[in-house]
């Protein structure tokens, strides 16, 4: 995956914008995101596509956080490809791994959504919702590095 750009460079593609940085949507999207992983873990006994799907969106809400903490936001194309792209150029080499993980799921959930032939085991839900609560968890852990105001504690 390891996307070579910046900002500076996304920003000239018109894929993402300047915004003013709002703390409360920060914190709305990283609820939002720990709200995802439950609702994942909660489905997974029942419907691994669903699970795997929720635990993609959690990892989408966490790095949506990451980028408005930042000043930026995706414009209307490519969005979902264009946030992986902005946290790959981003965030440093010790992401990388979920960074490349993040991608894939991304590329996961296009597929379940579709082509719903594709399934998804058990054993790919559960390594999802296990690699998204480690993003989350991740970013939580920068964004309080960034502001320690900021209140986002998860269990």
């Amino acid at each position: 995956m390891i996307y070579k750009e910046s900002a500076e460079n996304l920003l000239k593609e018109g894929l993402i914008k300047r915004c003013p940085i709002d703390e409360k949507a920060v914190l709305n999207l990283m609820e939002r995101a720990r709200k995802d992983i439950k609702t994942a873990r909660r489905n997974l006994s029942e419907d691994e596509d669903c699970a795997y799907s929720y635990a993609y969106n959690s990892m989408l809400h966490s790095a949506l956080a990451f980028m408005m903490a930042e000043g930026f936001r995706p414009e209307v194309k490519d969005k979902h490809l264009t946030v992986v792209r902005f946290a790959a150029s981003a965030l440093d080499a010790e992401f990388k791994r979920l960074l490349n993980d993040y991608d894939f799921m991304r590329r996961k959930r296009h597929r379940l959504v579709y082509e719903p032939d594709i399934p998804c085991s058990k054993e790919e839900a559960k390594h999802a919702i296990h690699t998204a609560t480690e993003f989350m968890n991740a970013i939580s852990t920068l964004l309080r590095k960034k502001n320690p105001q900021l209140e986002i504690y998860f269990k």
